[in-house]
């Protein structure tokens, strides 16, 4: 496995996947959360005029992201598992080694506090007077 390793081209194709894979998570994430923040702007400043702190409406913004990513992860996790069952079944060499799982976990994780902290910042700028007076 080692000569595999060091000697295949197939590892340096895999990476280059996985970086496009993480850009276009990166940007994917970002666009979709900041624009769902941003169609939202209304409802964000009703409940700031009701009396909602910018830490409530922070919490509110960063459990919709981590809701999203844990449920991605599982999806992801449990699709490459149980391709790797179908393809052990056909002779292919599949292995997914112990730490792919958390890498890929701790790689959501980042994406989904840098998107939920760009998404945040309109909504802590936000104020319901200016939303309501374009009414």
């Amino acid at each position: 496995m080692h000569w595999y390793l060091a000697k295949s081209e197939d590892v340096g194709d895999v990476m280059s996947m996985l970086t496009m894979a993480i850009a276009v998570g990166f940007g994917v994430t970002g666009v979709m959360l900041y624009m769902f923040t941003n169609e939202h702007l209304r409802q964000y400043a009703v409940l700031g005029a009701l009396g909602g702190t910018p830490r409530l409406l922070m919490t509110m913004i960063f459990f919709q992201a981590g809701t999203c990513g844990l449920l991605g992860t599982g999806i992801g996790v449990g699709l490459c598992g149980a391709a790797g069952l179908l393809l052990r079944g056909g002779d292919y060499p599949f292995r997914m080694m112990w730490f792919t799982p958390l890498a890929g976990g701790s790689l959501v994780v980042l994406i989904g506090i840098v998107a939920a902290a760009l998404s945040a910042r309109p909504v802590l700028k936000l104020e319901p007077a200016v939303v309501f007076a374009g009414r």
